[in-house]
């Protein structure tokens, strides 16, 4: 049994308006025991703050009533007492007030099947795997800041970036349809099994034939988030995380977002899945909703640990080495929130420009099927339905979910490490979506008419 995890401290280096950062607990018994951050990043004198940056207050200074957000408390502890997640980090943020910014639970409580006699407390510091959140807070914005610069246009033919993406029938297809997952992309295959670097993931992908008929449906698909990364990197010439290091996570200082966490930081990680026995059963078992003609048993490099800072998706970590346009990002709440009020300010956020309202404004109206580019619209599962028609969103396969509503200026930041817990009978994990709805909507109960 093999067990890696990343421990300590490194400060996030994002930038908000006020002052320091205790932590103090609640509660404390075991599972449900609840860390309540006041917290953000100290700031030296010579930091120049504007009033569209993150600052720490109460739910009354945002116009919310405090009693119906501590409510969140116990959806949250609900959710553990079921066994639906070990532990999770809700951030919410209004008017670019911080309301509320909580751990509850466990960064670890399993290895490998087995309860750690000490399982490891969850920490608003701590680091998770995003999965395919991914897809909005790494690879759209890499996009979207391109778009704004001109330097392309999502009515560009793939095949102008990546020639050889041409084959088998994929001349037509434009950066629009692989964001709206219309493409005629399948929706999934193991890479790993014959591919073994980004080199010859990018060969296979070329060399994919449509499975519809382009723009006649939407089927998500990650192979459409792996294209538009190696067509950023045949633009910039860097690499997808090279590229938003340097022009939206430095800048905007989010320093605990990064591509695989366990080399790169000494800050505490979740765990996630008990090595890879999802993606195992889905090529083994043709009923679990992929058909593979491949047998899993001729990968040879399936990992047999707990994951901690190694991304769970086997495309990204086995092929893609852990940088992939649909999967492989680790991040805080706290740094996805400056993102987050980036968006939410129409692309600014100090004095950071990312890219035009209008662009924004582009990527998360309705496009195709009534969903963004990139983005995610009106999905009452995980976004609740009291929310306005503006809102945008998406989730991760680990647990995770991302919502911002400006209309309010509200954004809600729920992560978790659902699959920590396991597997259930079936060979599936517990859904978060129930839980993501329930504390969006108990956000919105919260925001006083």
């Amino acid at each position: 049994m093999k067990l890696r995890m990343a421990t300590g401290a490194i400060l996030a280096g994002a930038v908000f308006l006020s002052g320091c950062q205790p932590t103090d607990q609640e509660g404390g018994e075991s599972q449900s025991s609840v860390t309540e951050s006041s917290v953000m990043e100290s700031q030296s004198s010579e930091e120049q703050v504007t009033d569209n940056q993150l600052k720490e207050g109460s739910a009354e200074e945002a116009n919310m009533d405090e009693e119906t957000l501590a409510e969140i408390d116990q959806i949250v502890e609900a959710a553990m007492e079921e066994k639906i997640i070990p532990g999770a980090v809700v951030f919410i943020a209004k008017d670019n007030t911080i309301v509320k910014e909580t751990a509850y639970g466990y960064a670890q409580k399993f290895d490998m099947g087995e309860e750690l006699s000490e399982p490891i407390e969850m920490t608003t510091d701590t680091i998770f795997d995003l999965a395919s959140v991914t897809k909005v807070m790494a690879t759209t914005q890499g996009i979207m800041k391109l778009v704004s610069e001109g330097e392309i246009s999502v009515d560009d033919q793939v095949a102008m970036y990546v020639p050889d993406f041409s084959k088998n029938g994929k001349e037509e297809v434009t950066i629009a349809d692989l964001l709206t997952h219309t493409s005629g992309l399948t929706p999934w295959e193991p890479t790993y099994l014959t591919a073994k670097n980004r080199e010859e993931v990018l060969d296979y992908i070329n060399d994919l034939p449509l499975e519809y008929e382009t723009g006649t449906d939407r089927k998500y698909s990650d192979f459409s988030f792996m294209t538009l990364a190696f067509i950023l990197e045949s633009i910039t010439d860097k690499r997808l995380d090279e590229y938003l290091q340097d022009e939206i996570y430095g800048p905007l200082q989010m320093e605990d977002t990064l591509f695989n966490a366990a080399e790169n930081t000494e800050q505490p990680i979740a765990a996630t899945s008990w090595g890879n026995p999802y993606e195992y059963k889905m090529i083994e078992d043709d009923e679990f909703g992929y058909t593979v003609p491949e047998d899993p048993e001729m990968f040879d490099g399936w990992r047999e640990y707990t994951l901690v800072g190694e991304i769970n998706d086997g495309n990204a970590f086995y092929a893609n080495e852990g940088i992939a346009g649909h999967a492989g990002l680790f991040s805080t709440a706290k740094d996805l929130a400056v993102l987050g009020q980036t968006m939410l300010n129409g692309g600014t956020y100090g004095d950071v420009e990312l890219y035009s309202q209008e662009v924004l404004q582009t990527f998360t109206s309705p496009q195709r099927f009534d969903q963004g580019y990139g983005w995610e619209l009106n999905k009452e599962w995980y976004m609740g339905d009291q929310h306005s028609d503006q809102t945008f969103g998406h989730t991760g396969f680990t647990g995770t979910q991302v919502i911002f509503d400006p209309e309010y200026n509200v954004q809600i930041i729920i992560l978790t490490n659902k699959q920590n817990n396991g597997q259930k009978e079936d060979g599936s994990y517990a859904s978060t979506g129930q839980l993501s709805q329930d504390i969006s909507n108990k956000v919105y109960e919260s925001i006083k008419k």
